[in-house]
């Protein structure tokens, strides 16, 4: 798992808040840059804020630079947007990563039995602030930007003021909203939603069961359900692009495809559906008797409901199993979805052929998930979807 939180060994001065790292001191702009020095050189004059990993070359600047000392700090791209909070950095973008990803708050409406990022109540507003620049750094060519909580339209206008500010940022850049979708009830907010984001913009939104009362047990709220179902009408209603998440657990893996043909029957525009395997963090932890179930228990439910989509012409993929664990006759619709920074492969894994198209295990899962790997030999790639 990729470290992104990083204490400084020895620092100078305050040079707190949002910045990019930058590699080539010509690149260099004081209030927005920090500059990297692996080893020790002379340092321009107009250069005033600076990381390294070099202790003489903290000790010479220190009383006049802006500095920060790391024992080690192989994780630092050049390119990559941290934030700095005294002795502390915390990596907010890569650009080698697989995914870039601006998490808006921490506050949830859902208490989830599964939910890998627990809600918090602490006033967070100053990742607003904090959005806002990252959005103004970010590579201007970004294909995909994710935004994620906690509940991210808990912030309501601020929600729609940073939309707008990606909208302006990065007019091409795809918005992946990972929602609730209880908000969208809303059918004015909705409605500014659309007029802000246009066709660029996708919520994904988690529909657990086609019972009502059980997908609101799930997600440990009253009402969810029907407010998030009258979200994606309104959604429809104005164009917003919608996908549906399904996290596979104890509690629903009998229900998938029931809960592939309710979205058939009442929710048809969805342009994509996820079945998506735990996380075993936060919340999953402390619910495991009630939601780990066995991935091969639900292999033949996974297939089924694969089954069902294919028949009603759904968009489906399976996200964060190994191929292995999966129907070999659906492994096609696996993608590789799991985040670089915590995605990890077995020992095992070394031995498969299909370890290149496999998504591996998120690393809270291997845990539960390496007991179970089998090696798959085969010469055939998969290319093509079951007939």
């Amino acid at each position: 798992m990729l470290n992104l939180l990083h204490k400084a060994d020895l620092h100078s001065t305050n040079i707190n808040g949002i910045r990019k790292v930058i590699y080539n001191k010509d690149e260099y702009i004081e209030g927005n840059h920090v500059f990297f020095l692996e080893t020790y050189h002379e340092i321009e004059e107009d250069i005033n804020t600076i990381l390294t990993t070099s202790e003489k070359l903290f000790n010479e600047y220190k009383n006049e630079k802006n500095i920060q000392y790391f024992k080690k700090l192989n994780e630092i791209e050049d390119g990559a947007i941290v934030r700095i909070e005294n002795e502390t950095l915390f990596i907010t973008v890569r650009p080698s990563s697989n995914a870039t990803t601006l998490f808006f708050t921490s506050k949830c409406n859902h208490y989830c039995l599964m939910c890998s990022e627990p809600p918090k109540t602490e006033n967070d507003d100053y990742l607003i602030t904090d959005n806002m620049k990252i959005i103004e750094l970010l590579d201007k060519d970004l294909e995909v930007i994710g935004i994620s909580g906690g509940e991210p339209t808990l912030l309501g206008d601020n929600f729609i003021k940073i939309i707008k500010k990606i909208r302006e940022e990065l007019p091409e850049t795809t918005i992946r909203v990972l929602t609730n979708g209880r908000a969208y009830s809303n059918e004015k907010f909705v409605k500014k939603l659309a007029n802000t984001a246009g066709d660029y913009l996708i919520s994904e939104i988690p529909l657990y069961h086609s019972y009502y009362a059980k997908h609101d047990y799930i997600v440990q709220s009253k009402n969810a359900f029907f407010e998030t179902i009258n979200g994606f009408y309104n959604c429809a209603k104005y164009g917003l692009r919608t996908d549906v998440r399904v996290v596979l657990s104890k509690q629903n893996y009998n229900n998938l495809e029931d809960l592939m043909y309710f979205i058939y029957k009442n929710i048809p525009f969805v342009e994509h559906i996820a079945l998506m395997g735990l996380e075993y963090i936060g919340f999953a932890v402390n619910n495991l008797e009630d939601i780990h179930i066995n991935p091969l228990v639900y292999k033949e439910e996974v297939k089924n409901a694969i089954h069902t989509c294919r028949k009603y012409s759904l968009n489906v993929s399976i996200y964060n199993l190994p191929l292995c664990l999966i129907d070999e006759k659906v492994r096609i619709y696996a993608q590789q979805s799991i985040s670089d920074w915590k995605n990890e492969f077995s020992n095992t894994c070394n031995q498969c052929d299909m370890k290149k198209e496999c998504s591996g295990m998120f690393t809270s899962t291997k845990p539960y998930f390496n007991h179970l790997l089998v090696p798959i030999k085969t010469n055939i790639s998969i290319t093509n979807k079951e007939e």
